[in-house]
């Protein structure tokens, strides 16, 4: 995930892709990077029994975090887990990656999971609900503009297919409106957000560290946050995912991989420096950037996952996250969300 972004153009790569076995695997600041195809049963020659062997695909966001954390303080052994963190550039790499069986488990936001779900009939469970964008997506205007409402017939700027897209969608919608109703202007995200300082647009929808860049550069022009991922809880989020063939035959995958979540977790929160710096070597960022990103994320325990599955609302969000797909982009509605969600 880049900063979890997608492209429209994934479902017409994944058969290219699949069949050229994955070839195309690219390195991520992280130095992980495997050849060939893992055994079907996730387990290597010579491995004890009881030990589980996985590959797990993931991209340099921070949202990883906990992961890399894992890996350097040996938590995955401690579990009896053998985790090879396989790190991609591209969410196409990943994706046919984790479809090939190249890696067993992978890391994708929550929209990216569904679209796999629709277009390519997969059968996955997600596992772990590792977090959530609050502060960390932004939807920005100049200082005429005071609400969502105001974007009506407005230049608006946006990587199309993105996160971004979907926060427009989601906030426009409460407000009854649609992306037909402003002048959509599409761009990458980090552009996105400058030409907003010197006026060639009226908003601009972006997400951090470029959040900061904007605001910092243009706050004698009044720019200003209208709307964020704190408006809309879970909406840009990351999960766990694994297909359920795997986890049928590895019944304790799913229990192993919570437990090293959970742990690294609070590792890194008793020991915030290092653990930063840790992260930032996984994610290719300097420690010092870090910060102010993860000030605008809310990460969760397998506990807390639990009860937010229990009362509803992880799969209300999922579901309004699947409309808005169907909407925008004629995703195939029919789909078992709840199957594709096992986070108790």
């Amino acid at each position: 995930m880049k900063k979890r972004g997608f492209t429209l153009a994934i479902s017409i790569l994944l058969p290219f892709l699949l069949l050229a076995g994955c070839a195309s695997n690219s390195a991520a600041p992280a130095d992980k990077q495997t050849e060939g195809t893992p055994a079907a049963s996730g387990q290597q020659a010579g491995q004890a029994s009881d030990v589980l062997t996985l590959k797990m695909g993931l991209q340099p966001w921070l949202g990883n975090g906990p992961w890399w954390i894992a890996e350097k303080k040996g938590m995955f052994e401690k579990h009896g887990l053998k985790v090879e963190l396989v790190s991609f550039v591209q969410d196409a790499d990943m994706n046919a990656a984790f479809i090939s069986d190249n890696v067993q488990a992978a890391n994708l936001a929550t929209h990216t999971t569904i679209r796999m779900v629709a277009k390519n009939n997969l059968d996955v469970k997600g596992i772990i609900y590792m977090d959530e964008s609050q502060d960390a997506d932004a939807i920005l205007a100049s200082k005429d503009i005071a609400g969502v409402e105001q974007l009506k017939g407005k230049k608006v700027a946006f990587e199309e297919g993105t996160t971004s897209d979907l926060l427009l969608q989601q906030a426009l919608k409460e407000k009854g409106m649609k992306k037909q109703d402003a002048e959509t202007v599409f761009m990458p995200a980090a552009n996105a957000g400058l030409s907003l300082i010197p006026g060639q647009v009226d908003a601009a929808v972006t997400y951090a560290p470029f959040i900061h860049e904007v605001l910092d550069k243009g706050k004698d022009k009044g720019l200003h946050v209208i709307y964020s991922g704190k408006n809309a809880p879970g909406l840009i989020s990351d999960i766990v995912v694994l297909k359920s063939e795997y986890l049928s035959q590895h019944p304790d995958a799913k229990e192993k991989l919570r437990q090293v979540w959970d742990e690294a977790l609070e590792y890194w929160k008793a020991n915030e420096q290092e653990g930063n710096e840790i992260v930032a070597a996984g994610s290719g960022s300097k420690p010092d950037e870090l910060p102010p990103i993860l000030e605008g994320l809310k990460f969760y325990s397998t506990k807390e996952t639990a009860d937010l599955a229990a009362s509803g609302k992880l799969a209300e969000t999922v579901k309004n996250i699947h409309g808005l797909m169907v909407e925008s982009e004629g995703l195939k509605a029919d789909i078992d969300l709840d199957h594709m969600l096992d986070m108790q």
